[in-house]
């Protein structure tokens, strides 16, 4: 469900008819940029039981039960809580083995503002064996001219896992804005992380800043996952 303001009515709908069908909403991917293949492997996809992906994320390091997978509120909102759902960490989402949790939504979420626009999927009996990453822990100030690398599936190359640099424009308390770099995210990618290195040291691991939220598919408005709000929750989901 990316780009609500473009398409609000027609994704409440669609969400209420695939809820019912045990599905969920669609997936939208990378604009230009690069075909991911093992790069990101952390960075995985929420499945219908068509196989079809309908949000993206990524498994961040978490203090109990050890990883949690995350992504948008808004890919399945309110009526998501509790819910179970599927997801892949494939280069293609049907080249990987799939994990089943449970679906929590950020205590605070708004749908009308978008405020507290995070969950989580926490996987309780099988944990994916898959290095995670941490969370920005706010010290990266990212400025006019900084660049994140963005990482989703689906369209237009619906199901596989790709890559993008995108290049700061301004931030908030809440919100990272970006324009496109080498690529973009476009229609229905939430959920997807921005990440960063949080050094100059090129052996530094990747920590995650915000979530592909809003936009256009050239302009983004991603939520910030760097406040203390959210790695508590992250970590007491």
């Amino acid at each position: 469900m990316r780009r609500p303001f473009v398409a609000v009515f027609l994704a409440t709908v669609f969400l209420a008819t695939v809820l019912a069908a045990g599905v969920t909403a669609p997936a939208g991917a990378i604009v230009g940029g690069n075909v991911d293949g093992s790069a990101h492997p952390y960075v995985g996809a929420m499945i219908a039981r068509t196989g079809r992906p309908y949000c993206s994320g990524v498994l961040v390091a978490n203090r109990t039960p050890g990883t949690v997978f995350l992504t948008s509120a808004h890919c399945l909102g309110r009526a998501g809580e509790g819910k179970q759902v599927v997801v892949t960490f494939g280069a293609t989402v049907s080249s990987g083995p799939t994990f089943v949790g449970t679906y929590y939504v950020m205590p605070g979420y708004v749908p009308a503002t978008f405020a507290n626009d995070i969950a989580v999927v926490v996987f309780t009996t099988r944990r994916p064996r898959i290095p995670a990453v941490n969370l920005d822990d706010g010290d990266s100030r990212l400025g006019p001219g900084a660049t994140v690398t963005t990482v989703g599936y689906g369209i237009p190359h619906l199901g596989v896992r790709k890559s993008a640099t995108e290049v700061v424009t301004g931030s908030g308390s809440s919100w990272l804005y970006l324009k496109t770099g080498s690529g973009n995210s476009c229609e229905n990618d939430s959920g997807g992380p921005d990440l960063i290195r949080p050094d100059a040291d090129d052996g530094a691991a990747l920590e995650v800043v915000a979530l592909t939220d809003q936009g256009s598919c050239s302009r983004d408005q991603d939520y910030n996952v760097t406040s203390a709000a959210v790695r508590n929750f992250v970590n007491n989901p």
